[in-house]
């Protein structure tokens, strides 16, 4: 078994070792605080707020804002603005339905495209969540995770699919970190080389049946509810980030 989930602050650039600029910094802030449920859905980010707390233009806010939108983090509204996307239980489980249809049905193509090469992909992408898991910086570690699956889909090599699924790995993450309950194991990796162990051995049947159950097993973490808004003080939420 894995750690329990922690809340601690996000590494962001100091975890992958890489300088980021402002916009990528204020993103991924960000994207910790909905990861740590300090942003709740529905919160609204007022831009001029925003500017205050990160100390930069509005443009530069407005840039993050459409950044997060486009990666289906945050909803931009019409005479409202930007809010933390709110996706409801019912189009939570709609996405792991299509989840379950699409990446199950996979299978027997992953087994048969899989070659070497794509199979140390998945070995070194392991790494990487299982640094993720290590640096409780949870938006990381959710990437990180979901990322493995769209990999998953790179190999079959079908640009439709993949795109499909880089779309329903967007919305799974933010879910995922807005539903799941905080004393759950964070072990994905673990999961993830259960399936390579499948790929391996060119058991496509082996592969589907796996990816059924892990695909179950991250749904029932979820404590899936309607939540209603909440107001959100935007400067306690990033006070010392």
């Amino acid at each position: 078994m894995g750690k329990a989930r922690t809340n601690g602050r996000g590494l962001g650039a100091a975890a992958a070792g890489t300088p980021q600029s402002p916009e990528a910094e204020i993103y991924h802030k960000i994207h910790v605080a909905i990861a740590e449920h300090r942003l709740l859905p529905g919160a609204r980010l007022v831009e001029d707020q925003l500017g205050e707390v990160f100390g930069v233009s509005r443009m530069r806010i407005r840039s993050v804002l459409h950044s997060l939108a486009r990666d289906k983090v945050v909803t931009l509204q019409r005479n409202r603005g930007a809010v933390v996307a709110h996706p409801t239980v019912k189009e939570a489980k709609e996405v792991f339905a299509a989840r379950r249809l699409i990446e199950v049905a996979m299978a027997p193509d992953i087994v048969r495209a899989a070659d070497d090469a794509a199979v140390r992909r998945l070995k070194d992408h392991i790494k990487k969540e299982k640094k993720g898991e290590h640096s409780h910086d949870r938006a990381f570690e959710l990437k990180a995770s979901h990322e493995f699956h769209t990999l998953l889909a790179e190999i079959v090599g079908n640009r439709v699919v993949v795109g499909f699924l880089r779309e329903l790995m967007a919305r799974s993450s933010l879910i995922t970190a807005i539903y799941e309950r905080p004393d759950v194991s964070s072990c994905s990796h673990l999961a993830h080389s259960n399936l390579i162990k499948f790929i391996e051995r060119r058991d496509a049947e082996g592969l589907a049946a796996a990816m059924l159950q892990h695909l179950h097993q991250i749904e029932s973490d979820l404590v899936l509810f309607d939540r209603g808004e909440q107001p959100t003080d935007l400067k306690s939420v990033f006070a010392g980030s």
